[in-house]
């Protein structure tokens, strides 16, 4: 028995060290709780995989429920839009029956593959609560069972049959926005694309404004300086292979071609080199103080055309990759978030770029000490003071422009 407690304390000290030696960047916030957080969320996910059917079965209602009553005291209603799940969340306070409201349909983030209403529904109920507003929130089909284009589909399906039947929940058709975060910020972005450019849904009324909070929005360049600068730091929630995997099984269910994407080889040397890749995918535009740290431009001659051919008509298409659309004009006003820690950062800044020149109304917001996931974690045990502005900020805007 001793011998046991001795390797078990072994075990523990050895973690601990691990995890106290990882790197991480200097000048991030909550470096320890970062780290923290890094090692529990993939095991929190993956838990209920590797359990006993029966006890998952049994846990898994519990954890929802506890997710459902941390959030704030907000009415909400599970049903379904356009054949589509969603929670809807109504904060119609005395007094205000008659007055039109705001609403925002809300895609959760999870790299298409987890995440659900229950695990975001703290931030969707306070969202609720703090803009007096209708929330929808979409459970869109996940991979890897439910590859592209199911979660576009989805949610195109779901806010159109939300835009539908605005007047049963008091909503103002001129208040609308979409919001989303992650892979939620992809799909709100491809939403607003699809409801502004595709000419069955012009009778529709028009989004107001996105939300894209540090959105991934391309799988073409994995060598951007965000994706060189963080792209190696598995201590920072999300690193480029994992990433690069996400993309790869949301595509096409093939974890192998992370590592082909991870160093751009998924790629042509002729597609590198194209005017459309040069257009969509402007370095040129991301100010030279991002580009510091090591930043070198990569090499664009080389690259395996057989992955390319197969996977070209996805990794170029908007529905997928929203910054891959030459013309940005008309698209709503949008409100882009991005963090100095996170290999997503010149994805929201590349499009912020591109939807000003395409006379687009942005704002951007950037955090300087920032990370990926930070504006998940107010009010928990992970909370930063960049994820806590960043909230902040967001309710500011939305409560003068939406």
């Amino acid at each position: 028995m001793g011998m046991i407690r001795t390797a078990l304390l072994a075990c523990l000290v050895g973690i601990v060290l691990y995890v106290y030696f990882e790197p991480i960047p200097d000048a991030i916030e909550i470096p320890w709780r970062l780290k923290l957080m890094t090692h529990i969320f993939p095991i929190t996910i993956g838990l209920p995989s590797i359990m006993p059917e029966r006890l998952s079965a049994w846990l898994a209602p519990k954890i929802a429920e506890s997710m459902r009553s941390s959030g704030p005291n907000v009415s909400y209603e599970d049903t379904t839009y356009g054949g589509v799940p969603v929670r809807v969340f109504d904060d119609q306070r005395d007094g205000e029956k008659a007055a039109k409201r705001p609403a925002i349909v809300f895609y959760h983030g999870g790299g298409w593959r987890m995440g659900n209403v229950d695990m975001y529904h703290f931030l969707t109920a306070t969202i609720a609560r703090e803009l007096g507003a209708v929330v929808i929130s979409v459970e869109y089909r996940l991979a890897p069972k439910h590859v592209f284009p199911a979660a576009i589909d989805d949610c195109t399906a779901a806010t159109v049959g939300f835009l539908q039947h605005l007047q049963d929940l008091n909503v103002d058709p001129t208040r609308v926005a979409v919001m989303g975060d992650s892979a939620g910020g992809n799909l709100a972005a491809a939403v607003a694309q699809r409801l502004t450019f595709d000419p069955k849904y012009k009778k529709l009324p028009k989004l107001k404004m996105q939300v894209l909070i540090y959105p991934c929005l391309q799988a073409f360049d994995f060598q951007t300086p965000s994706y060189q600068q963080n792209g190696d730091y598995t201590t920072i929630v999300l690193d480029k292979m994992m990433m690069a995997e996400f993309w790869a099984v949301y595509l096409n269910n093939r974890p192998s071609l992370k590592t082909p994407m991870s160093v751009n080889q998924h790629t042509s040397v002729k597609a590198k080199n194209s005017p459309l890749v040069k257009k969509c995918l402007p370095r040129d535009l991301i100010p030279d103080e991002f580009k510091q740290a090591g930043y070198k431009a990569p090499s664009t001659d080389f690259g395996d055309e057989d992955i390319y051919k197969e996977i070209k008509e996805v990794i170029l298409n908007p529905d997928f990759a929203p910054l891959m659309r030459e013309d940005l004009r008309g698209l709503p006003e949008a409100y882009i978030l991005t963090a100095e820690y996170d290999v997503l950062r010149d994805d929201g800044i590349m499009y912020a770029k591109r939807l000003e020149q395409a006379g687009v109304p942005v704002t951007w917001k950037h955090y300087k000490n920032g990370f990926h996931a930070m504006f998940n974690t107010k009010d928990g045990p992970f909370t930063s003071p960049s994820g806590d502005l960043a909230v902040a900020d967001f309710f500011d805007f939305t409560r003068r422009v939406l």
